[in-house]
């Protein structure tokens, strides 16, 4: 493969679309890539992990058994796929199967109760966005619908299917099309594989790639993960360049009264109000948005010393921490990214919170803690994006 107009290499041209969460592009970058070097594990894993934020389970599952296959000591395989078998999470994709099956039969509100719930729970998945939306078009819930699909886009800006229902929702002498034809559509794609054509047709593949090459079937491309773009030395550089991304790129992130919040369950005791809860979040969450950072701080705190465990509770944690960095209150941000990773491990913004919490203690002198982390998020979330940051290889260069 060629390099890019810029210079660069395809791997870190997938990793660019990684990190401003394009991960169809990202695939399509990668698939090629997997063509030529289909023993290359890194490139597998990182295709397993494009699909698993996509919503394909089974093709990425199928990732990490290839990389096994090849290097059966492969660690980050070994641990992807054993938390991919955790009983936890395979009740996860059973009822993700099953409500598919019900928008396959038409019984859109059971569906829809059912994706509210799975995306309460693993909100990092663009196929749940995908289906969620159509379950509101099928329940006539317009507005939902558009909030649902351009929450999923902001995981996956070149999500072309996304941005297609965006572009009919606008129409609105085509909802009913939308509704009775792609829902299925989509739904069968998903059961059964569509081809999706990526590689050259006339491209040649050895027998291990061929395998691979299984994988391109029924692909409807939607972080994940929670990625940013942090291409600056310094704390304040870095700071000013995510107000400005957090404005755009979250733009769809809060979402309305009836998505989500009503999901969440009182975990803090009969004194817990979800409304109270709510009302502090979007509060804070809106002024965030707007710069207002003191205003958003004080609202947030309310949520956080709520101490829920609520989706709303994680969510104010991390962006108290976030508000905090913003205005260079280190020490504080320090103590909520650290109750972060305590608190919610694994989850949406775990990446993020060590990432930041490694320019913090860079920018506060702690440079053996700042080298930790980053390590730390190396090992948990490989080829999350942030390794191709300035600041991510200024830091690991010299330590």
């Amino acid at each position: 493969m060629s390099n890019g107009a810029n210079g660069s290499t395809p791997w870190q041209t997938a990793l660019e679309k990684i990190q401003e969460h394009d991960l169809s592009a990202a695939l399509e970058i990668i698939l090629e890539m997997v063509g030529y070097e289909p023993d290359n594990v890194s490139l597998i894993n990182l295709l397993a992990d494009c699909y698993y934020y996509l919503g394909e389970f089974d093709r990425a599952r199928a990732c990490w058994e290839e990389v096994l296959r090849i290097t059966p000591f492969n660690q980050e395989a070994k641990n992807k796929l054993g938390r991919y078998k955790t009983p936890s999470f395979q009740s996860w994709i059973k009822r993700y199967k099953h409500a598919l099956y019900n928008i396959e039969q038409k019984n859109y509100e059971a569906a829809l109760g059912s994706l509210r719930e799975l995306l309460g729970e693993n909100d990092g998945f663009v196929s749940v966005y995908q289906f969620l939306g159509l379950c509101y078009m099928a329940c006539s819930e317009y507005d939902q619908a558009r909030i649902v699909w351009e929450k999923g886009l902001a995981r996956d800006v070149g999500n072309e299917t996304l941005s297609g229902y965006l572009n009919m929702i606008a129409d609105t002498g085509n909802k009913k099309v939308l509704i009775t034809d792609v829902e299925e559509e989509q739904v069968s794609q998903k059961k059964q594989g569509a081809q999706f054509p990526i590689q050259k047709a006339a491209l040649a593949l050895t027998a291990a790639a061929c395998l691979l090459l299984l994988f391109k079937f029924g692909v409807n491309p939607d972080q994940g993960g929670t990625l940013e773009n942090p291409e600056a030395t310094q704390p304040d550089q870095i700071a000013a360049h995510e107000v400005v991304n957090d404005k755009a790129a979250e733009d769809s992130l809060v979402l309305s009264d009836s998505l989500l919040i009503e999901e969440e369950n009182s975990r803090g005791g009969s004194d817990y109000d979800v409304e109270k809860e709510k009302t502090y979040y979007n509060e804070g969450y809106q002024a965030y948005r707007e710069g207002n950072l003191k205003k958003a701080m004080s609202n947030l705190g309310v949520v956080v010393s709520m101490n829920t465990g609520s989706y709303l509770n994680r969510e104010a944690l991390y962006y108290l921490a976030r508000t905090c960095y913003l205005q260079n209150s280190y020490q504080e941000a320090e103590e909520y990214y650290l109750q972060y990773l305590e608190q919610f491990p694994g989850t949406n913004y775990h990446d993020d919170s060590l990432f930041y919490l490694g320019v913090v203690y860079n920018a506060t002198g702690q440079k053996e803690k700042a080298i930790q982390v980053l390590e730390e998020m190396q090992k948990v979330s490989p080829n999350c994006g942030y390794e191709s940051s300035e600041f991510f290889q200024t830091v690991m260069k010299d330590k």
